[in-house]
């Protein structure tokens, strides 16, 4: 029996998010906060469909993938080269946009 619970507890120490994952955390579509882990940007241009994220102040506050973007304070936004943005609902798009940092990195963002 123990060394049945210690299988199951490697297995799911395993699982977790992985680099370029579309999900409640960044990336769903959203209506509301309650959608997501963190935060709903709601439909607009930027954010077609309304798009799950977290608040940033610098890349170290994104997950790996995503970079902190200068939009709405500052969002987790996906890299062009981890996500396929089409992926995101229609609308999204790879543009290159500012960074919190004064610079410019090429995201799925809405058209």
């Amino acid at each position: 029996m123990k060394q049945l619970i210690a299988l199951a507890f490697i297995v799911l120490a395993g699982c977790g998010r992985d680099s370029g994952d579309i999900d409640s955390y960044i990336g769903n579509a959203c209506a509301r906060d309650s959608d997501c882990d963190e935060r709903c940007y709601l439909n607009s241009g930027e954010f077609p469909g309304g798009f799950c994220s977290i608040s940033c102040r610098s890349d170290s506050d994104c997950p790996s993938d995503t970079v902190c973007t200068d939009k709405e304070g500052g969002v987790c936004m996906f890299l062009c080269r981890a996500v396929d943005c089409r992926d995101l609902g229609p609308g999204w798009q790879c543009m290159d946009k500012d960074n919190v940092n004064g610079g410019k990195d090429n995201i799925c963002i809405g058209d």
